[in-house]
């Protein structure tokens, strides 16, 4: 997993946190899994995401990624136990993550120094649309 739970201190306060998840870890673990999975599904087209997953958050091509994480499970968390602890800022940054992430699936941009997805052959698979016409046939007999 890229995010522990004690790395939840760049998005919220631990007293705080510990108050919301009514002092279980579990909780926070299992808002920080579906984050990341949330995140990968989007970056799954276009990096190595097995990759991915297996780095630390400590290593710098991840950093943005873990943040981007650590608030969707804060969006998780919140949501789970309905507070009002600043949860129209908390969605808005939800947002606006989900719409980085989109921009990140389309192709328009790009994680710097994250493995890219290879084919079974190693090359890097490409996303371009196919255009022509099918075989003419004379059906006349």
């Amino acid at each position: 997993m890229i995010v522990s739970p004690q790395e939840m201190t760049s998005a919220i306060d631990s007293y705080k946190l510990d108050e919301i998840t009514d002092h279980n870890d579990a909780i926070t673990d299992t808002c920080l899994r579906a984050a990341q999975q949330k995140v990968l599904s989007y970056l799954a087209n276009r990096y190595d995401v097995t990759a991915i997953a297996s780095m630390s958050s400590s290593q710098p091509e991840v950093a943005d990624l873990a943040e981007i994480i650590k608030d969707i499970a804060l969006y998780y968390i919140i949501r789970r136990h309905n507070i009002d602890l600043a949860y129209t800022s908390v969605v808005e940054v939800y947002k606006e993550h989900l719409n980085y992430l989109e921009h990140v699936a389309k192709g328009t941009i790009s994680l710097v120094g994250l493995p890219t997805r290879k084919e079974a052959d190693g090359k890097t698979p490409s996303a371009t649309i196919a255009m022509g016409s099918r075989p003419k046939r004379d059906f006349a007999y």
